[in-house]
């Protein structure tokens, strides 16, 4: 009987045990965390940190204007959206300006387009009266309403200031004296693409150019070169008999960012 009491006290003892490890547990989780404040001293507060106006100035910075960095997209001054001859003699200026030298309609540039023609047509040279021909590049011409198609009579000036095309080729001019023709790939690049491209190129007799190739740049990412040869090669220039087969010339982009 006695051992039976005993087991059952036992049995009591551990429940009992049991329970109050489970609440101290309980008690342990549950008891919220006591907050503390602390008070700083103000850094401001603190008069061993009192600095004077005459002791500021010491620190005092100057901004300059060679200190401002700019970025590289930026232009302080207008680029016009044309082509110019670096060649061209015209007087230059920024007011009353024409992109496109004078048209002269000499017998010389008639002659040469009827020489052109008859190498094209294999030697069956056509009768054409120099007097009914104002303007040989005229037959070229499909639409009369298209301004790119048409010959181009410019004025006594050229421009003075910078621009996106520059180009240079001895003694010739652009297709039907139009400076459209020297093809301008400089927004075709999208945000962040300025810079300049130097493409050489050579031009044969008629005018084409027969190649392209990219002789220096400044700033230039891999578009840029790649559109300035592939418009560099678009370009097209006017027949001339006297030119060399590969007459060598330049043409300088400048690419601008959208």
């Amino acid at each position: 009987m006695q051992k039976a009491n005993r087991i059952t006290d036992r049995f009591i003892y551990g429940i009992l045990a049991a329970l109050l490890f489970y609440m101290i547990i309980f008690v342990y989780l549950n008891v919220n965390t006591v907050k503390r404040s602390y008070v700083f001293e103000s850094y401001f507060d603190n008069p061993a940190l009192d600095i004077s106006k005459e002791e500021l100035k010491e620190y005092e910075v100057t901004v300059k204007s060679e200190n401002i960095l700019v970025p590289d997209d930026y232009h302080s001054e207008d680029v016009k959206n044309i082509s110019r001859d670096m060649n061209d003699q015209r007087e230059k200026s920024n007011e009353n300006w024409s992109e496109n030298k004078p048209s002269v309609g000499s017998e010389e540039s008639i002659k040469d387009f009827e020489k052109q023609l008859f190498e094209e047509i294999g030697g069956n040279k056509p009768r054409y009266q120099p007097s009914s021909i104002s303007n040989p590049q005229d037959n070229t011409k499909s639409n009369k309403n298209n301004s790119k198609e048409e010959s181009s009579s410019g004025g006594d000036k050229v421009y003075a200031g910078s621009v996106m095309v520059d180009w240079s080729l001895s003694n010739r001019n652009p297709h039907q004296n139009n400076n459209w023709y020297v093809r301008n790939p400089g927004y075709t690049c999208g945000y962040g693409s300025s810079g300049k491209v130097v493409v050489k190129i050579y031009v044969n007799q008629n005018g084409d150019v027969s190649n392209a190739e990219v002789s220096s740049s400044s700033g230039a990412n891999s578009c840029m070169l790649e559109q300035a040869v592939k418009y560099a090669k678009k370009s097209r220039f006017n027949y001339s008999s006297s030119a060399p087969k590969a007459q060598e010339g330049t043409i300088v982009y400048t690419f601008v960012s959208q």
